[in-house]
């Protein structure tokens, strides 16, 4: 099975579809899973990969700064970094909103 045609079938087949492998099980009992895990393998592998280019080309700015004399000084403390955090977090539930009074018994 290749990357191809796993992206393939889990473009177009449906869940509750019969699988495109001709076994006659629905898809999400034969090939959902296998499918789902090539692909998300497919994005970790090109987000390694982004994030080591991106880690060479800060070095190759970082060498570069310090030829230019624009370094730390011997003894000088580093600057300090943000925190990094997560790129997104959601949000509570917006519908939700607390009691300020109590409820009449009825």
């Amino acid at each position: 099975m290749s990357v191809n045609e796993a992206a393939e079938r889990l473009r177009t087949a449906g869940r509750n579809d019969d699988c495109p492998c001709g076994s006659g099980k629905k898809y999400k009992k034969c090939h959902l899973r296998a499918d789902e895990e090539a692909a998300s393998k497919t994005l970790a592998d090109g987000n390694a990969s982004k994030a080591k280019a991106a880690e060479i080309e800060a070095q190759a700015k970082a060498q570069e700064s310090e030829k230019e004399g624009h370094g730390r000084a011997a003894g000088a403390r580093p600057k300090a970094q943000a925190a990094k955090g997560p790129a997104f977090v959601p949000k509570g539930p917006r519908s939700h909103k607390p009691v300020t009074t109590p409820r009449k018994a009825v």
